[in-house]
């Protein structure tokens, strides 16, 4: 596998300033492996790292031990929380998780913190990201707090079956409930209604989009 190039995912930091270019091209590359925990709750955080392949996922965990994804980390971007802890020097939030084989760019909290200073490209790059992804966050906690378990699920039934039309989508309650932050029994309910009106086909650890108009439908308001 051709190893991704930073220049290509992070143009902006490419095309910066001369001590950002050095500091991107004597970052050290790590390569982690699919379903490893990278980070978890009351962490310290000591890199500040740069997503080159791969996905991230980052949860958290509620009363009861209720697990909610609150967003992936994805080729060309950076952890939002990552950054705001190793800024305020906080202890991490949340946990994440690979998703599939990772590879990053990793800077040391030093390097990064010296890179703040002596790096205009890079600082811009850092607050810029941390500024619209933070956006994203707040986007989803108010997803989670405030919209119907419906149209939450209606989304993901969605978007699952736009990602690979005709094909079953491979995922099992509990997953589906983490992802949407609420109980496996909550989306059983809700999945089984579905079936009864003919809109999902339910199977063992998969499930089948038969009516997309009328989840799109679902999307804004109850049936």
């Amino acid at each position: 596998m051709t190893e991704p190039s930073w220049p290509q995912l992070f143009p902006t930091l490419a095309a910066g300033d001369p001590a950002t270019r050095a500091l991107l091209a004597g970052a050290r590359t790590l390569a982690l492996p699919p379903d490893q925990q990278i980070f978890h709750f009351g962490a310290q955080c000591a890199n500040y790292v740069l997503m080159l392949a791969g996905s991230i996922r980052v949860q958290v965990i509620g009363e009861g031990g209720r697990e909610a994804v609150l967003y992936r980390v994805r080729p060309g971007q950076a952890c939002v929380l990552t950054t705001c802890c190793i800024l305020g020097g906080d202890d991490y939030p949340a946990e994440g998780f690979t998703e599939s084989a990772v590879q990053v760019l990793a800077l040391t909290k030093p390097v990064f913190e010296r890179a703040l200073e002596e790096a205009p490209a890079f600082r811009r790059f850092v607050f810029a990201n941390l500024g619209s992804r933070l956006t994203e966050v707040i986007t989803r906690m108010e997803e989670l707090a405030f919209r119907p378990i419906e149209r939450r699920l209606a989304d993901f039934l969605l978007r699952r079956s736009s990602a690979d039309p005709g094909a079953p989508i491979a995922a099992t309650h509990q997953e589906i409930a983490v992802e949407l932050g609420t109980a496996r029994e909550v989306v059983s309910r809700h999945l089984k209604r579905l079936e009864a009106a003919g809109l999902v086909r339910l199977g063992r650890s998969t499930l089948e989009v038969r009516d997309a108009a009328a989840l799109a439908r679902l999307q804004v308001g109850p049936l």
